[in-house]
């Protein structure tokens, strides 16, 4: 048996169908020929679905049209579902001769594009893939401002298309600052494995023959994939626990009687307030810190969906839960920072893919992140000021600034002697400049922006 699942790339934006396909599949997965695409209207075949065919060793991926294509004025076609879509989609590779005739899709990439912008016939065409038991939708959550537009978008996600169905798998476009813009690829490639080998009928033998090929022909970009989801998961946790730094620090002007009206519920120390038990022990936490008990939470609740979306899931309230119970998060001390560190180190055993640890191992997670964080320093982490104060006082050597006054009025009288008149180590406008030398340089070439360094 040659095992070789068909998986078709679909969606309502060409051009994130492109992108999708390019972001998780090796680098040179497209040819850069134009061989693997299908005829167009030019050439006389308007009513193929299908853009484009590339076989490659493990699998064959079929890239639709827009799927707005078929609609009329462009406009997302009504009343369609995922089944019968799947169907036109087959009959159009057969007629094609790309698809055998007992052959058929085996797993469905259905490509949200822009997140924002979802019709109602498109919203029922995804909740229709719950029919569709090997279709994924692939998500890429659109420049949302604030972490708390981001956990809204993921629950309004997760509601439309079911959280076990949803990967978040932002494209490099997405404008995305709270996630990997990669590592949910890996997520897919992997769930779309394991869609395959759940549904095709084969000895162990072959499967294991097929998932060695598959992983052979992933190599470095999983390696890049594991890279980068360390680096992003690492990056999210340590912003959080800095968070909780900067919410500590923070004035607040909430009374207790404010946040009880509220029906937040707080530590074990404000019912002792309330009735008026307090004993003024001085290590126990203050009015103050029980001031920001929501905001330290929230800020725990927040970055819990960012470990989430960097394993490309959705988290949910009750995933949330399910890391807090684990963890002591409930009643958070003075030690915030070392408590939220601790909190996403669980989440991120809970929401690694394929992994499974007990209660127990969870609370040992816990306790020995704990430790670890109580012997670490998290900078206050502000989310309108990274970067921490502009306004810090530094020593400035007087000497040193003699010296370069000097220099720099060297500098000025050389220059002077060495420019004559006519200005001819100026270049005028009509002057070519080199090419690395141009204002546009950087766009020409792609350039990307840089990381920032952790400070």
């Amino acid at each position: 048996m040659n095992m070789k699942p068909n998986i078709l790339i679909c969606g309502s934006s060409q051009y994130a169908n492109t992108d999708l396909f390019s972001a998780a599949t090796p680098a040179g997965t497209i040819p850069e020929n134009s061989e693997d695409v299908i005829p167009d209207a030019d050439a006389g075949d308007d009513d193929g679905l299908i853009l484009r065919h590339v076989e490659t060793p493990v699998a064959r991926f079929f890239e639709a049209k827009d799927i707005t294509d078929l609609g009329e004025d462009g406009d997302f076609p009504e009343n369609l579902s995922m089944t019968a879509y799947v169907k036109m989609i087959e009959a159009d590779l057969r007629s094609n001769g790309l698809l055998a005739e007992d052959a058929k899709i085996d797993v469905v990439w259905y490509n949200i594009g822009e997140t924002f912008l979802l019709s109602e016939s498109e919203m029922d065409f995804v909740r229709s893939a719950a029919g569709y038991p090997n279709a994924l939708i692939v998500a890429s959550p659109m420049f949302p401002s604030t972490r708390a537009d981001f956990k809204k978008e993921i629950d309004a996600l997760a509601g439309l298309a079911g959280k076990r169905r949803l990967v978040l798998a932002p494209a490099a476009s997405s404008g995305l600052n709270f996630a990997s813009l990669s590592s949910g690829t890996q997520y897919l490639v992997g769930k779309t494995e394991q869609l395959y080998l759940d549904s095709v009928y084969a000895a162990d033998e072959e499967k294991e023959a097929f998932d060695a090929a598959w992983t052979e022909f992933y190599g470095d970009k999983l390696d890049e994939w594991r890279k980068d989801l360390e680096e992003s998961l690492s990056d999210c946790i340590e912003k959080a626990a800095g968070r909780a730094n900067f919410i500590l620090d923070s004035p607040k002007d909430l009374s207790l009687t404010d946040l009880v009206e509220e029906g937040i519920d707080l530590l074990v120390e404000l019912v002792d307030i309330l009735r008026g038990e307090d004993d003024g022990e001085e290590d126990r936490p203050g009015k103050t810190d029980l001031a920001h008990t929501a905001d330290l939470k929230t800020n725990i609740e927040l970055m819990i969906y960012e470990i989430a979306a960097c394993f490309g899931r959705a988290a949910d309230p009750h995933g949330v839960e399910i890391v807090l119970r684990h963890s002591k998060a409930s009643r958070l001390p003075k030690d915030a920072a070392a408590v939220t560190y601790a909190v996403g180190q669980v989440a991120k055993a809970v929401y690694e893919p394929d992994t499974e640890y007990s209660s127990k191992d969870l609370l040992r997670i816990y306790r020995g992140a704990m430790a670890d964080a109580m012997e670490m320093e998290f900078r206050p982490f502000d989310d309108d000021n990274p970067l921490g104060k502009s306004d810090d006082d530094f020593e400035v050597d007087e000497d040193d600034l003699e010296d370069e006054d000097e220099s720099v009025e060297e500098t000025d009288e050389e220059t002077d002697d060495e420019m004559d008149d006519s200005g001819d180590d100026v270049h005028e406008p009509e002057d070519e400049l080199p090419e690395d030398c141009r204002p546009d340089y950087g766009k020409k070439r792609g350039g990307k922006r840089q990381k920032k360094s952790k400070k």
